[in-house]
């Protein structure tokens, strides 16, 4: 849970702003862990609501798309959003607000780092993936299977017909 007090913030005049430096080591935000997250957020207090501005830097915990080995990712975070007061409605585009003063942006966080993960993640450029017959990591050296002796034999005996067209 990353909670902040904008108790201050939440009292004042629109206009008055407020920044607030993140330093993190590791945690969880949701189901995600994070190694590292750092920046600085901006907090603009408006008519109705809290604007929320900030670049984040975190390294995340995922797991390789190609040969399925654990690794951080490091990613760029540009956040701009709206917090909203004391009674608000929360909702999926307006998933934070103050209570008591304070705020939890673990909703916020999660939604942005989510966004900035790929879709598949990948460990390093040259992964060369895993064996499609014994499911060898080939990053860590060729395997020892015997691979298919023939296009013949890996290809789908229901395919076959096909082939005598």
């Amino acid at each position: 849970m990353i909670r902040l007090n904008l108790t201050t913030l939440a009292h004042a005049k629109p206009g008055f702003r407020q920044t607030v430096k993140i330093k993190l080591g590791a945690a969880e935000i949701g189901e995600l862990s994070v190694a590292c997250l750092r920046g600085e957020l901006k907090f603009t207090r408006m008519a109705d609501d809290i604007l929320v501005e900030g670049a984040l830097y975190a390294e995340v915990e995922t797991t390789c798309a190609r040969c399925l080995a654990e690794f951080v990712a490091s990613l760029e975070i540009r956040l701009a959003d709206e917090i909203t007061l004391p009674g608000a409605e929360l909702t999926p585009e307006h998933p934070v607000r103050v209570e008591n003063g304070w705020v939890d942006l673990t909703p916020l966080l999660l939604q942005y780092i989510r966004l900035e993960l790929p879709s598949n993640p990948i460990c390093s450029p040259n992964c060369q993936g895993l064996c499609p017959h014994c499911g060898q990591n080939l990053n860590h050296g060729e395997c020892d299977c015997a691979e298919e002796a023939s296009e013949e034999a890996a290809i789908d005996p229901r395919w076959q017909a096909l082939r005598q067209l």
